[in-house]
């Protein structure tokens, strides 16, 4: 597969589109795969999401079966 020939094939069905809502869906997808969703999240909630990955590769970890238990559901 040529990648400079499947941009060609997308830039034409974008062209294509009449419809105003599926070009913003389209640049929304667009816009998504920009940004990394880690960076949107504030200070504190990146800071969780390391300590939790730092803690599963320590081991510190429980099954799901445990954690819902623990939570009573």
């Amino acid at each position: 597969m040529d990648l400079q020939a499947e941009k060609l094939k997308l830039v034409q069905a974008v062209l294509n589109i009449d419809s105003l809502k599926l070009i913003k869906e389209v640049e929304v997808l667009l816009i998504s795969h920009e940004q990394d969703w880690f960076d949107n999240l504030s200070e504190d909630q990146q800071q969780s999401i390391i300590r939790g990955i730092e803690q599963a590769d320590r081991g510190e970890t429980i099954s799901h079966v445990a954690a819902i238990a623990r939570l009573g559901l």
